[in-house]
């Protein structure tokens, strides 16, 4: 794009128009696939307005790589999950980094290099991770990983040539009574201030974000069908979905959509594998964790009430039914539900699964 054609764009205002039409675009792809209900069409317009916001704060201000700028927020996508705190930032490999940090009272980390991204047809790649059992740390939990594309002593992840992404997974079991892990991030080859706004770059930004927003929207659409289409049964992840929106490789990724009235729970039974960490968690329609900090929407190994043989049983209900393991739907009739199991030392077995009338609980 030339100069020329760039201040032509922004003179006649066709950059932002350009943007709001594929904003439009996205609304219009939303609520085409929307349940017929004013509570989750509403839901939907707010996740798209959620995506909005955080593709332009990481694509804009976030965004150099040469500033090594840490983002400690993530948008609900995904079926984020409820016991991770993520935090991020822009990468080249270009550079070298280092990540420093202090455990506080994280069970564990993940931190991953990626390439590519949601939304766009290559998809986000996983070039390289390294879990909190994998690097050595110091005595007060504090320790220190390089990025870089060649190797260097101590805690080290290898750059790809087309690494542009960092993303950090802490577990906290207990998530509002606990402290999370704390990051700095700076470039061992000479830190570097943000670069004066440039036109051509800024028209590209807006364009890429108007195509990712679309891109993500239609992405996990597809995978809202994917798990409507086996309701109330847990199974993996389709190979073809995971592929494209790779996350931790130590994980088990496993799904299920459900839908019950207010005088209905969905009940799931399961016995966990030995494994490192599970969680079960519910959200909504458009894959978007449910108010984690306020309501009870997951379970984990450490919070779950197991029976004696170490079988777990999880009652899913818009009421409490008196039974242990109950999450609150939050005011919703349907959704999605995410099941994960991390470093699982066998084959999981998934849960079985049944719609009930909450006075059969009893």
């Amino acid at each position: 794009m030339s100069e020329h054609d760039v201040n032509t764009r922004i003179d006649e205002s066709a950059v932002w128009s350009d943007f709001c039409d594929r904003l439009k675009a996205a609304g219009e792809q939303i609520l085409a696939a929307a349940p017929d209900d004013a509570f989750d069409r509403a839901e939907g317009l707010r996740y798209l307005s959620r995506l909005t916001h955080h593709f332009l704060r990481s694509s804009i201000d976030e965004a150099d790589p040469a500033t090594a700028t840490l983002g400690s927020s993530s948008p609900k996508i995904g079926l984020d999950n409820p016991d991770y705190v993520y935090t991020g930032a822009r990468l080249s490999s270009r550079y070298e980094y280092q990540l420093s940090g202090r455990m506080g009272d994280a069970a564990m980390l993940g931190i991953g290099l990626y390439s590519g991204a949601l939304g766009t047809p290559k998809g986000l790649l996983c070039d390289a991770y390294l879990s909190s059992d994998e690097f050595e740390r110091n005595a007060d939990g504090s320790f220190e990983v390089t990025f870089s594309r060649e190797e260097r002593p101590g805690n080290w992840i290898q750059m790809g040539e087309e690494t542009n992404s960092l993303n950090i997974r802490q577990t906290l079991l207990r998530r509002a009574e606990q402290t999370p892990a704390s990051f700095t991030l700076a470039r061992l080859d000479g830190q570097e201030g943000p670069a004066p706004l440039d036109p051509v770059q800024f028209c590209q930004t807006l364009d890429r974000v108007g195509a990712m927003v679309g891109g993500v929207v239609g992405q996990f659409l597809g995978w809202t069908a994917s798990f409507q289409s086996h309701q109330h049964e847990v199974r993996a992840l389709a190979p073809e979905l995971l592929a494209v929106a790779q996350g931790d490789p130590n994980t088990s990724y496993n799904y299920s959509y459900w839908e019950i009235t207010e005088d209905e729970a969905f009940v799931l039974e399961m016995t966990p594998p030995p494994c490192d960490y599970w969680n079960l968690q519910i959200g909504n329609h458009w894959l978007e964790s449910l108010d984690y900090m306020h309501r009870t929407t997951h379970v984990n190994h450490e919070t779950a009430v197991a029976e004696s043989d170490g079988s777990v049983r999880i009652v899913i209900a818009g009421r409490d039914p008196g039974c242990a393991n109950w999450l609150d739907t939050a005011g919703h009739q349907r959704g999605a539900l995410a099941l994960r199991y991390v470093g699982a030392k066998r084959e999981p077995t998934l849960p079985t699964s049944r719609v009930v009338p909450i006075a059969d609980l009893a």
